[in-house]
């Protein structure tokens, strides 16, 4: 199976949980600990899920990872309930991280200079490791 495949897999996977347990995309992401993009770029296969998302689907949902990574059946780990979905998404702390800079360099044009200024010498000192990662990503 390629990566391309297993993603596909995975992604399908992602679906059915969700749809099994009814719950909307904005919901589940959620319920993942992840913002609503993420999630579904992991559930039309453009991205996999990362370990903490999950850890997260076989704790919350009951699902087995057996069945999740390998295609071992059965699906739940065992009978369990869905544990409460929260009904509103949460902002992971690392958004409002960056919505609070963002917001900041909005109203310090030095601060928006001397983080662009840092960042274009990080890109020029690091061209070949940036390279790299802007291609894995893609």
């Amino acid at each position: 199976m390629t990566i391309d495949e297993f993603a596909k897999t995975i992604g399908d996977k992602l679906e059915k949980v969700r749809k099994t347990n009814k719950i909307t995309v904005t919901n589940m992401a959620a319920a993942l600990n992840i913002n609503r993009i993420t999630y579904v770029r992991n559930s039309i296969g453009r991205a996999t899920p990362n370990i903490y998302t999950v850890y997260n689907l076989g704790k919350r949902f009951g699902i087995s990872l057996d069945w999740f990574l390998l295609d071992e059946e059965p699906m739940h780990r065992a009978e369990k309930k869905v544990e409460d979905v929260p009904l509103q998404p949460q902002t992971p702390p690392l958004l409002t991280d960056i919505q609070e800079l963002l917001d900041h360099m909005d109203k310090i044009p030095l601060l928006r200079h001397e983080i662009l200024a840092q960042f274009y010498r990080f890109k020029e000192d690091n061209q070949t490791m940036v390279e790299k990662a802007m291609k894995a990503n893609s």
